[in-house]
């Protein structure tokens, strides 16, 4: 089975989906989910648009994917190596990279609590929400729901 997880910039795990064959690419595995059903449908209480400081640009809110997921318009990822014929590519792919850390951190810190990473995690499958929760309630931060976790 394949975790699949979406995590905010604090680190937090938002929303984990998980029970589909390890073969299929993270992309397909996105398309399986509710939390996809819904990102389709415009169902999620995801933030308008909003100006970023010192601009009066407005930018939408977006998930920083890899090139497993689909492009969309609501989702960044990196160029391919084969597209990186600018500057201005080269930096943006280096800042979607430094965005895609903070899930990489977000994993690492779960596999290191829990020494599941590589390792097959020996839970039934519907124990794992409970375990995604359990970690996920240890951060003692300030939560941010956009999205409400039991989206699988």
């Amino acid at each position: 089975m394949v975790l699949l997880a979406i995590v905010d910039a604090r680190y937090q795990f938002i929303m984990c989906s998980f029970g589909v064959n390890g073969r299929i690419s993270a992309g397909g595995v996105l398309q399986t989910t509710t939390f996809y059903d819904k990102l389709q449908k415009r169902q999620l209480s995801i933030p308008s648009d909003e100006p970023i400081k010192e601009s009066s640009k407005i930018l939408p809110y977006v998930f920083v994917a890899d090139d497993d997921f689909a492009l969309r318009t609501d989702m960044m990822k990196p160029y391919r190596q084969a597209d990186l014929n600018s500057r201005e590519r080269k930096i943006y792919n280096y800042l979607v990279s430094r965005a895609r850390r903070i899930v990489e951190n977000a994993f690492g810190s779960l596999a290191s609590r829990f020494r599941i990473y590589k390792t097959q995690i020996n839970l039934e499958p519907k124990n794992i929400d409970k375990f995604c929760r359990m970690f996920r309630s240890r951060k003692p931060r300030r939560w941010n729901y956009y999205i409400r976790f039991n989206i699988t």
